[in-house]
């Protein structure tokens, strides 16, 4: 006679996909942590995974060091939507064996569902060591954790170990603009489109859908790849290419692959095009998670487009939550607002009096354009790149190899002026490496914040120009604190709306008063003004700079589409039309800015503004 059927006939069953029988099975056994184990994986294949998870945790309980249990309890609780559980099952084990590698890889998912990047990126690097064709899985979990440098390495050693590999060309070519090196990244698109039959990397449709069918292990030859295209549509969004862009999302549809699938683009096109509710719908269809601070970017431009003022801001405010480190960004914020308002004590008269004039020579002084971030001063930039008598540098950071000569701004006064000089020098040297020195036009430097770096520039440079673009301050801040910058000491204080109108105020401080304690030959623009009357805002600029007039200037849509993508969070503007629409938008906000009016509409009357 046949004894009772056990556990192996259980598991035989579980295998064959009779759930029923192995689920009676293992019932007889339950003391047993294995049969826990398996009523578990019965009951998530079954599709009762909250049953499975507390299934699995029994057996994981009674035996924590099984590390199958460990990996299986990870999973369930993963697909159960409990990622910050699963991240702690599957805490970080000491070896590279088959089973601690399945829990690496539990380790990177739930790590990918919670959002923690870091962790994600700690996990894909051991994946990474044992399977190299995970490269590219690191190389994002690195870019999610905001280590974009990193993930470019990663990336590039990927590319390396598989050249005809056009999607991952294509992947580095978008990091790569992502980190601002666009060069590089046009280097890498000319090398996929060679990959896909073509000369040279071209913005037509046919040309775009051409690659996204290019060579790919593991697909047939001419087979549209899905993931190609949308990292494809991502480098056309953040390029600027927004034409191209839309061109490729028609492309797409007309081949079956909806807008849904290409998520954050195709939003992002749709809001351009003027729907922001089918803009929401199609953001509404990525993962926030995947792009948190992009997503929430995005989205509070949605909602503000839709007259949700409530909602954008708190979208705004989420972006800003999901900055990685963010409190300590917030620290470091903090202790640059208070360095900007030392420097303001700094600079008085008797300090102006002991500066030293550097020796002269036979280059002309560079023209410097600042103003508060979000004031227009990539819009004027825009203007001025439309003048063939103008080279324009965009925030390329010329003065730092003089400032680090220079030590800090208190010591300005004891500097020699042999010791200017060679300051002096370091600044041309570097700009000889963006402008060729035998240009006899005007150079233009283009920093916003060299509206706190004036007195170091004057000491360079006395009798050298500054255009000073402003904005209502609400409305300056208000879209600093809704932009998601790139973080740095200062960008940090956009963080936050207190912050941001308090580093407003510092800012304005110190430059108003570097402005007229050193008698700086400065011109004003308002941004309202240059939107409203482009050329009567810009007549008298040219008179200042000292260059002619020239009509063309006017086209400044054409100047952007010449200059091509745009390095500053500006670029999706400053291809638009002119719209007085963002002026006075802050009155749509005043609730959400009312701790912060107070001080904002002081600035505001000091500058002339009515409200």
């Amino acid at each position: 006679m046949p004894g009772d059927p056990t556990l192996e006939d259980a598991i035989l069953a579980f295998q064959q996909g009779a759930l029923d029988r192995a689920r009676s099975i293992a019932g007889r056994h339950i003391p047993d942590p294995q049969a826990q184990h398996l009523l578990g994986l019965i009951e998530c294949r079954s599709g009762d995974v909250a049953s499975g998870i507390a299934w699995l945790q029994r057996a994981f309980d009674a035996d924590p060091g099984n590390l199958q249990y460990r990996v299986m309890l990870a999973r369930a609780l993963i697909d159960g939507g409990r990622p910050r559980q699963a991240l702690d099952v599957a805490e970080p084990p000491a070896g590279a064996s088959a089973a601690e590698m399945a829990l690496w890889h539990a380790r990177a998912e739930a790590a990918d569902a919670l959002g923690d990047w870091d962790a994600s990126a700690q996990a894909w690097r051991r994946l990474a060591v044992a399977r190299p064709e995970l490269r590219r899985d690191l190389a994002r979990a690195l870019a999610r954790a905001g280590r974009f440098q990193e993930s470019a390495d990663e990336l590039a050693r990927w590319v390396e170990a598989s050249p005809a590999d056009i999607g991952n060309r294509i992947m580095f070519a978008r990091l790569l603009a992502d980190l601002g090196r666009n060069g590089e990244s046009q280097a890498q698109l000319d090398k996929a489109a060679q990959l896909a039959g073509l000369p040279a990397f071209d913005e037509s449709a046919n040309a775009l859908m051409t690659m996204a069918r290019g060579p790919r292990p593991g697909r047939r030859a001419g087979e549209l790849d899905p993931e190609v295209l949308r990292e494809l549509a991502q480098l056309l969004e953040r390029t600027n290419r927004l034409d191209s862009l839309q061109h490729l999302l028609d492309a797409a549809r007309a081949e079956g692959i909806l807008p849904e699938r290409l998520g954050y683009p195709a939003a992002a096109a749709a809001l351009r095009q003027g729907d922001p509710g089918e803009a929401r719908r199609l953001l509404l269809a990525q993962p926030a998670a995947a792009e948190s601070v992009r997503w929430h970017w995005l989205m509070a431009r949605i909602e503000d487009a839709l007259g949700e003022p409530a909602a954008a801001f708190a979208q705004a405010e989420a972006m800003n939550r999901a900055e990685r480190d963010h409190a300590a960004w917030r620290v470091r914020g903090t202790a640059h607002l208070q360095f900007v308002r030392e420097l303001a004590g700094i600079v008085t008269p008797e300090w102006a009096a002991g500066l030293k004039t550097p020796p002269q020579d036979e280059r002309r002084n560079p023209a410097f354009l600042a103003g508060f971030p979000r004031s227009g001063t990539t819009l004027l930039d825009t203007f001025l790149m439309g003048h063939p008598d103008a080279a324009v540098l965009e925030e390329i950071p010329l003065l730092a190899p003089a400032q680090k000569l220079l030590g800090e701004m208190g010591d300005l006064p004891r500097r020699s002026p042999a010791e200017l000089g060679k300051a002096r020098a370091a600044f041309f040297g570097e700009l000889d490496r963006h402008v060729d020195p035998a240009f006899a036009g005007l150079v233009v430097d283009k920093m916003p914040l060299h509206m706190i770096a004036a007195p170091f520039l004057h000491a360079l440079f006395r009798e050298a120009p500054f255009v000073f673009v402003q904005r209502h301050p609400c409305d300056a801040v208000l879209s600093c604190f809704m932009q998601g910058f790139a973080l740095n000491d200062s960008m940090a204080c956009f963080l936050d709306i207190e912050d941001a109108a308090a580093y407003y105020d510092a800012a304005m401080t110190l430059w108003e008063r570097s402005r007229d304690v050193l008698g700086l030959r400065a011109h004003t623009l308002a941004y309202e003004e240059l939107v409203a009357d482009p050329e009567a805002a810009l007549r008298p600029l040219l008179a200042f700079l000292g260059l002619e007039w020239r009509e063309e200037l006017l086209d400044h849509r054409a100047t952007a589409r010449v200059r091509g993508g745009i390095g500053t969070p500006s670029y999706s503007q400053v291809t638009e039309p002119l719209s007085g629409a963002a002026s006075g938008r802050w009155k749509r906000y005043e609730t959400q800015l009312e701790p912060v009016l107070p001080l904002l509409l002081k600035w505001a009357e000091r500058l002339g503004y009515r409200g």
